[in-house]
């Protein structure tokens, strides 16, 4: 017989995990490079593969060397990646770590990937912060925990994971940022090819944005043109992806009409896009000075500030952390923050004094010998190594197969089937079949759960038909709103308003608008914040049901504005009256509808919002009720009078939103069972076996009765299923088996 586990030894494949391809510095510039000579100098039984983030619907045009794509801001494909480097040739995992890279809060889904990894995993961090906020530092703590080593390319950096994060120094490698091999050359010899012969020529490179403090280089120019008028300062780089896309072009177009009203257009130089390695290098070649006028001093490793100095060029620059340490004992000038007339100064010092320029070249140059890219790329080869060789050999067994709620396990939640149901003016509050009947009209109540599921999902995957589809709905709310603040409770076919809104229509309101505010697209939220204002005096004494949902839409309107008082008041007054309704074992026969599971959801969220112990006892109380009814999640039935035995998709995601909230107050694992229980129910694990999920389009059938499902799929049923769905994602996360770290 074959020894399998000897097999998996013989694997000595390295993963590469992060952002990818050279983009002018930048993380995606370094995970190339590193990769590229670890590559050159591995073995040919250690193949180098790469899972890449994708941060667009579109992705990248990638090489042959990247095998996966994980797509940012999809919990589902951080699990299949771990999946998948588990079962290649892969047994040790290289992380590129930076919080701005993974979806998730704070960089939060990359945990399902490493808690999901069966090899040891070497993190090189390029951010660490010196006050990290709460959140920042769980997630880190978590990241460190499961790696075997964590690489820093600082000194201060490796004071900070002792001091701030109590990481033991044992488990932290300084290996510095590797740089290109150049020559050591007079710029003159390349500045004939970008026509800037005889010119002295100053460079900033890297995706630009507003941190990289350009304009003060810019403010700085008249004085150095003044005393040296064949200056060019080059500015190499695209506007960072992120901000091309909330702010088009404005930031350098801005830079550029800056210099014109200051009269020096004709020594400003702008190359916005992305320039391969080769053209780089030369770029960096032609350099008299390189200027990093950064405004984060927080920086604590900068590639662009490694490579200009691997090429042996001159620097001035603030003291933000990799500058300081880098630029120290004469290997660069540092000028105060925000300063331009230091920088003036400080260049043109430079220029005057040519034995000076010359020695701080040297000076740089000689410093980042040992920092390049074959020297870097051997010392982690070393590292992998020395990990490999302690960690023990586990045999693969996929993420799906040991997480009950891990994302592989669960449906995409799709929009196709919402947007089905919706038109220019809202979402279509009866279907036949697949098909919306618009006879019915648009219903306040299906607006408000609507804007709620199209507002989480934006939240989660940032899609643009969930902003699309979020501003029909909150444009419907607007619209049954009138200006002397009645709220109607429907609108008709033919756009005229309908009857006043039930109290359950207002508190639905108060909640889909409340989750707008909180999660929804941002362009939305003034509006929706506006809204709110307008919906809160309608609340008036509500009772039991309706306090849950105005409950909900209020603690999510204080994520955004914690201080709001009398937000605040209302709130604890509709929390004790909802806390003294649930008391006793008949709260359920009570409760008016079949969305029971709300009321611990609304208690559990309200302890937290108000830091109240007591709500939080309440809910697991009414929690472990809604248990006992449902037969730990597996049957939803109506108690008491329901002679078509009728379970509602409603029923089914107000348990999921119940016992998800007191997950994440007491991260209580065996609350994940009936939870998953409940998310298969959608999927044909109940007592007709008939799947209530059309998984082509996201639709959701009515309810299941005695006789079978109710094939038609309106907007309830469908926005309930999807809101689960998106739930379920967000649970996924923190679905973790603790024994499975490395």
């Amino acid at each position: 017989m074959l020894d399998a586990t000897a097999n998996l030894r013989r694997h000595r494949g390295i993963a590469f995990v992060g952002n990818y391809l050279p983009r002018n510095c930048g993380i995606a510039t370094f995970t190339h490079d590193l990769a590229e000579a670890v590559a050159q100098q591995a073995e040919p039984s250690q193949p180098v593969m790469i899972a890449a983030m994708n941060d667009t619907p579109e992705g990248y045009p990638y090489p042959e060397r990247v095998k996966f794509e994980i797509r940012q801001d999809h919990p589902v494909d951080y699990s299949r990646a771990a999946d998948f480097i588990n079962f290649s040739r892969s047994n040790v995992v290289s992380l590129q770590h930076e919080y701005g890279i993974f979806g998730g809060e704070w960089g939060s889904h990359v945990l399902s990937l490493l808690r999901d990894l069966r090899c040891p995993v070497v993190t090189t961090c390029h951010t660490v912060l010196a006050e990290p906020k709460p959140e920042q530092l769980e997630v880190f703590k978590e990241i460190a925990a499961i790696s075997s080593r964590l690489v820093v390319m600082s000194e201060k950096a490796f004071g900070f994971l002792e001091d701030v994060y109590a990481v033991p120094k044992d488990k932290v490698d300084l290996i510095p940022h590797g740089i290109h091999d150049m020559p050591f050359v007079d710029p003159s010899y390349f500045k004939d090819k970008f026509g800037l012969e005889g010119r002295r020529v100053l460079l900033t490179f890297g995706l630009l944005g507003p941190n990289k403090g350009i304009e003060n280089m810019i403010e700085a120019l008249p004085e150095i043109v003044a005393k040296h008028p064949k200056v060019t300062y080059l500015i190499l780089g695209a506007t960072h992806p992120a901000i091309v896309r909330n702010e088009g072009e404005s930031y350098r177009l801005g830079l550029q009409r800056r210099a014109r009203q200051l009269g020096i257009e004709d020594h400003v130089l702008f190359h916005p896009r992305f320039v391969d390695l080769e053209d780089l290098l030369e770029y960096l070649g032609a350099t008299d000075i390189f200027v990093t006028p950064y405004l984060n001093m927080d920086q604590i490793t900068s590639g662009a500030l490694s490579y200009a100095m691997g090429a042996g060029k001159a620097v001035v620059s603030t003291p933000y952390w990799h500058a300081e340490e880098l630029l120290a004992e004469g290997r660069g000038r540092i000028v105060p923050t925000g300063d331009p007339s230091a920088l003036a100064r400080e260049v043109t010092a430079l220029f005057d004094d040519e034995v000076a320029l010359s020695s701080m070249r040297k000076k740089a140059y000689l410093h980042c010998r040992p920092m390049v890219w074959s020297s870097t790329a051997g010392t982690y080869l070393q590292l992998f190594d020395e990990v490999r060789s302690h960690a023990p050999t586990v045999v693969p067994v996929a993420a799906s197969m040991r997480r009950p709620l891990s994302a592989a396990n669960l449906p995409s939640p799709k929009l196709d089937h919402v947007e089905r149901l919706s038109d220019d003016t809202g979402i279509a509050h009866h279907a036949r079949g697949p098909l919306p009947d618009w006879r019915f009209g648009y219903w306040l109540e299906d607006a408000s759960a609507a804007l709620v599921a199209v507002s989480k999902h934006h939240d989660i995957f940032g899609n643009t038909l969930a902003t699309s589809l979020a501003r029909r709905y909150l444009s419907l709310i607007q619209t049954l709103l009138s200006d002397d603040g009645e709220l109607s409770g429907r609108l008709s076919y033919d756009r005229k308003p309908k009857e006043e809104a039930s109290p359950m229509a207002v508190a639905k309101s108060l909640w889909g608008v409340g989750y707008a505010v909180g999660h929804g697209p941002t362009l939305l939220r003034p509006a929706a914040i506006e809204i709110f204002n307008q919906l809160l005096p309608l609340v008036g004494k509500p009772g039991p049901r309706e306090s849950a949902y105005a409950i909900l839409g209020m603690v999510n309107y204080l994520k955004t504005f914690g201080g709001a008082s009398e937000v605040r008041r209302i709130l604890r007054v509709l929390c004790g009256k909802l806390a003294a309704s649930v008391g006793d074992e008949d709260w359920i026969e009570r409760w008016g509808g079949q969305d029971w599971g709300v009321a611990p959801q609304a208690l559990a969220v309200a302890s937290e919002a108000l830091d109240d112990e007591s709500l939080e006892d309440v809910a697991g109380a009414c929690a472990s009720r809604l248990m006992e009814i449902t037969s730990g999640g597996t049957e939803f039935a109506r108690p008491g009078d329901n002679p078509d035995e009728e379970e509602l998709p409603v029923s089914v995601l107000a348990f999921i939103e119940g016992l998800g909230a007191l997950f994440h107050l007491r991260r209580d694992r065996d609350l994940l069972v009936p939870i998953r229980a409940a998310a298969d129910w959608f999927l044909g694990a109940n007592r007709a076996g008939v799947s209530m999920y059309e998984f082509t389009s996201g639709g959701c059938k009515d309810a299941l009765t005695a006789s079978g499902a109710n094939a038609n799929m309106g907007a309830e049923a469908t926005v309930s299923c999807l809101i689960a769905f998106l739930t379920l994602y967000g649970l996924a996360d923190a679905d973790a088996d603790p024994s499975s770290g490395n």
